[in-house]
């Protein structure tokens, strides 16, 4: 009887164990969250940033599936490569840099564009970071960088950032008040960030509030882009 109950159990334990260490050894490579990772993390934009926190990251995001629409860095101050003259008047350099999933050449919502290039990477059956890497470089992501000192645009909007509410004006609900319902929405993530000082946003992109300044911003820098010749973030080795 002992006997027969030890080949019962490790019948039992076989049956449960193999197939949960087979969903395990079989999980699938996420090209989505590693194109996020790899392609869209502002941290990765500035190879050369001498150890430098970004003093802005923006990313916009569509719909719930997070699907990858642009993000912008923006590092303030010197680099290792400033010596001289560069060397004493960098210290307020503001540098942006931006990846962004190429429009279809036709007025559409921004999710679109991301939309559109987790479509074309489901179709490469990519399997590991370098195949990513691969059909990243095929497809053609935007890839530009621009001068916030030069660019007076962008310049004048940063100076509306002090007038930007993180919290809502009235902190409790009225009961009473109507509302919206807003379903499957796109989200913006900003980031400001100076010496020992660090704010974030997670929401809409609204009018009147950090996610739609967010926004505003990216669009005011849109006359300034120019093709950046740093290397490309999903091209940057891993730390």
């Amino acid at each position: 009887m002992h006997k027969k109950m030890k080949i019962i159990c490790l019948f039992t334990l076989l049956g449960v164990s193999l197939p949960l260490f087979a969903r395990v050894a079989e999980e699938p490579y996420d090209y989505r969250e590693r194109t996020r990772q790899l392609a869209f993390d502002p941290a990765r934009f500035f190879t050369e940033r001498n150890g430098l926190d970004l003093f802005i990251s923006v990313r916009y995001t569509g719909d719930d599936y997070g699907y990858p629409v642009y993000s912008i860095g923006v590092r303030k101050g010197c680099i290792f490569s400033d010596e001289g003259e560069a060397r004493k008047s960098c210290g307020n350099r503001l540098v942006a840099r931006m990846v962004r999933s190429p429009s279809g050449g036709k007025v559409e919502r921004p999710r679109s564009r991301g939309q559109r290039l987790f479509g074309a990477l489901s179709g490469k059956k990519i399997a590991d970071d370098a195949g990513l890497k691969n059909a990243l470089n095929e497809y053609g992501l935007e890839w530009f960088e621009a001068d916030l000192n030069a660019c007076a645009p962008a310049i004048m909007h940063l100076k509306t950032a002090g007038e930007t509410k993180f919290f809502p004006t009235a902190p409790l609900p009225d009961n009473n008040a109507p509302f919206d319902i807003i379903l499957h929405a796109d989200k913006i993530e900003l980031l400001f960030g100076e010496y020992l000082e660090r704010v974030r946003y997670y929401g809409l992109p609204q009018k009147d509030n950090p996610g739609g300044w967010a926004d505003d911003f990216a669009k005011s820098l849109e006359s300034c882009w120019v093709p950046a010749t740093a290397v490309v973030p999903w091209n940057v080795p891993n730390p």
